[in-house]
């Protein structure tokens, strides 16, 4: 998998609603590639200045661990303990990110 088809399945899978929470300017590094993206109004937005520093960056030992954890089909805990997935800033961001991805691999949110 290329980090090209990683965009792709990004824009395809975007999810606006669950992006209101006022993000900044982010990036994916895959294996030291990155894809920086900025998330306003309700849309994902890949073309930005590679100049900006992200205000947090998600990384992902190679492609297909992020295509597993952003997709839904991996365990985002178990790849963090396992240290195929970091996140330089807010960690929480982490789930936030899958979220507006629609990833299926996030736990349920308590209700109380």
């Amino acid at each position: 998998m290329a980090l090209n088809a990683l965009q792709q399945h990004l824009e395809e899978s975007f999810h606006p609603a669950a992006a209101a929470a006022g993000w900044k300017l982010s990036s994916i590094d895959v294996a030291g590639d990155g894809l920086s993206f900025r998330v306003h109004d309700g849309r994902l937005d890949f073309s930005v200045d590679d100049a900006v520093e992200p205000d947090a960056t998600f990384m992902f030992e190679d492609v297909d661990t992020a295509w597993s954890l952003l997709s839904g089909h991996g365990n985002a805990f178990e790849a963090f303990m396992a240290g195929r997935f970091r996140s330089d800033g807010y960690l929480m961001w982490a789930f936030a990110l899958m979220a507006m991805f629609q990833s299926a691999s996030l736990p349920e949110t308590p209700t109380e």
